[in-house]
């Protein structure tokens, strides 16, 4: 293909009616060779600008959305609280504090219902408080949501916060 004949595809469209079919049928036949690269770069300016004009606050915090939920630690994993069904959530922050007389250590981590995966641990000492570090942007819906796990000392003892945000699909 020569210099912008990907853009002659769809020259006729506007951005604002420009629909992911068009797109498919436009572009999804491109080589991914380096001979092609012109017409993959314009494919990605123009799949830039539908985005910018479709779906411009995709993955953005919905406002007054963003809650505390709150879990008393028990025996094995306890999930923070069941997310909505078709909904996605944004983990902001997450804590632990100790209202024992001995030490604790609480796993914070993803669960399924069954399993359990770890992100990061934390002990705390008598009376203490801690923070989970999250370094990343943690995502979760209705399949796989956050939970702690109590491996050490007295789990009737941890109080463990969670803020998140219902996030724009």
């Amino acid at each position: 293909m020569s210099n912008h004949q990907i853009r002659d595809l769809v020259h006729t469209i506007k951005s604002a009616d420009l629909t992911p079919l068009q797109i498919s049928q436009a572009f999804g036949e491109i080589y991914l060779s380096s001979d092609t690269l012109d017409n993959q770069l314009e494919t990605q300016e123009i799949v830039e600008q539908f985005r910018s004009v479709k779906v411009p606050t995709l993955g953005t915090s919905i406002p007054n959305t963003t809650t505390i939920a709150t879990c008393i630690g028990d025996a094995g994993i306890i999930p923070f609280f069941t997310p909505g069904t078709n909904k996605t959530y944004q983990l902001i922050a997450s804590d632990v504090a100790n209202s024992g007389s001995g030490s604790v250590t609480v796993v914070f981590g993803y669960t399924n219902g069954g399993d359990f995966v770890r992100i990061n641990s934390i002990s705390v000492a008598s009376g203490g408080f801690g923070t989970f570090t999250t370094r990343n942007a943690y995502t979760f819906d209705s399949d796989v949501y956050p939970a702690i796990l109590v491996t050490s000392g007295t789990a009737g003892d941890v109080l463990a916060n969670l803020v998140y945000s219902e996030l724009v699909q």
